[in-house]
């Protein structure tokens, strides 16, 4: 009885993923093993729009502008955009980058000699994208396709003089696999690394962001699906990286405290990155919008008849 009364009450809140942003030093994060920092969380409205994956890039305007994942409901699919925020974090711009009717999310950034380069997401397409990323005209332009694989959430890394993509496979995210491919140049060509895939599970394996160096150690964001999509976040320890050898192990476990007030409403956390001393997160809002979520109802009866 409790389970079914609980799935019902569910059903009058409206869930969406939106972004937050936070002062706070990563080096002390990592190595005090604790994120206790409080966060804003922007974007609550509209109900037909979430924004996810936030990548922040390089400004020289003295705002904050970072990439992310604009998904409209009506639409049913993804799009890369480019919000602007003052000092304030309030949105000052917002500008769609790059829309090709197909699923995209995850708009990893490198950036190398004085050029930025963005790879979303594109499992849809089946291939792995390289885009480059105009600052003076807000602008994103296709360079190449850089594998014809439908990686979810691919992230780069520079170590060694070598190139190295983390990516992973997986269906109807009921298991992740762990592919990583390596190459001479930032753009390829790349070649599979002979343990591919190299590690299973729903847990530690999708990748959560941007790669944090400290101390001369690597360390991986990843999420955490265990339980439920998105829950929360595991910081790996790149061990071994090499063209034969690849380990990490679990270093520490990101989660909404959702005890404090200035995280009401949240209940997950999948992606975190870090540009100066701005720490960059999404997480699922929950709002208790139960007009709206019959309105959504009666809108999907008339568009299955």
């Amino acid at each position: 009885m409790n389970r079914i009364l609980s799935m019902y009450i569910d059903k009058l809140f409206f869930k969406k993923w939106i972004i937050g942003i936070c002062h706070g030093n990563i080096e002390d994060i990592i190595r005090s093993k604790t994120f206790d920092l409080k966060i804003n969380w922007l974007l609550r409205k509209p109900y037909d729009t979430f924004y996810g994956d936030p990548f922040p890039i390089v400004s020289h305007d003295g705002n904050l502008k970072i990439l992310l994942e604009e998904y409209l409901y009506d639409e049913d699919y993804g799009k890369i955009s480019l919000m602007t925020f003052d000092k304030k974090f309030r949105k000052i711009n917002h500008k769609v980058l790059l829309d090709n009717k197909s699923h995209l999310s995850f708009p990893f950034v490198f950036s190398e000699t004085n050029k930025t380069y963005v790879f979303p997401e594109s499992k849809k397409s089946g291939k792995l994208a390289c885009y480059e990323y105009d600052s003076k005209n807000e602008s994103m332009f296709f360079k190449k396709n850089i594998l014809d694989l439908p990686l979810l959430d691919s992230t780069i890394l520079k170590h060694d003089d070598k190139y190295w993509i983390f990516g992973t496979l997986g269906e109807n995210d009921t298991n992740y696999k762990l592919y990583i491919f390596f190459s001479d140049s930032l753009l390829g060509t790349y070649m599979p690394h002979p343990s591919n895939p190299v590690k299973m599970g729903l847990d530690g394996t999708r990748s959560a962001g941007n790669f944090i160096k400290i101390d001369g150690t690597i360390y991986r964001p990843t999420q955490n699906c265990e339980q439920e999509y998105g829950r929360s976040i595991t910081i790996n320890t790149v061990t071994e990286l090499t063209e034969t050898r690849v380990t990490e192990e679990p270093y520490m476990t990101i989660c909404i405290d959702e005890e404090d007030i200035f995280n009401h409403g949240m209940h997950k956390i999948h992606t975190i990155n870090v540009i100066d001393n701005l720490i960059i997160v999404d997480g699922m809002h929950w709002n208790l919008a139960p007009f709206y979520q019959l309105k959504k109802f009666v809108k999907s009866i008339f568009k299955i008849h």
